[in-house]
């Protein structure tokens, strides 16, 4: 296993592990316990490839992606609706349901 990605942001790391697994590469998360008040080692959120040879592929991933905004998942966004304001990796609005704008 490689570690991939690091983020003080759970949600950053579901995310990056959301694109990668959408790509055909196996990841997972560990330190998710930092949120229930567990303390580790190496602390934050990060997420890991099952597979070492796919390192290569995975880094060009994370690389892609967090290069918008310095955000694994771009930037946030606003309901061209109801004008709610969302974290990246949501594709529609909790509040009305709008699907996300394509230019955001």
């Amino acid at each position: 296993m490689k570690k991939v990605f690091t983020s003080c942001s759970l949600g950053d790391a579901y995310c990056v592990k959301a694109l990668l697994e959408a790509e055909g590469i196996e990841s997972m998360i560990r330190n998710e316990s930092l949120l229930q008040g567990q303390a580790t080692v190496d602390g934050h959120p990060s997420v890991w490839i099952l597979d070492d040879s796919l390192l290569e592929a995975a880094e060009s991933i994370v690389s892609r992606c967090a290069s918008s905004e310095g955000r694994p998942c771009g930037r946030s966004w606003k309901c061209p609706k109801c004008g709610e304001l969302h974290d990246p990796q949501f594709a529609a609005c909790w509040q009305c349901g709008t699907d996300r704008p394509d230019e955001q």
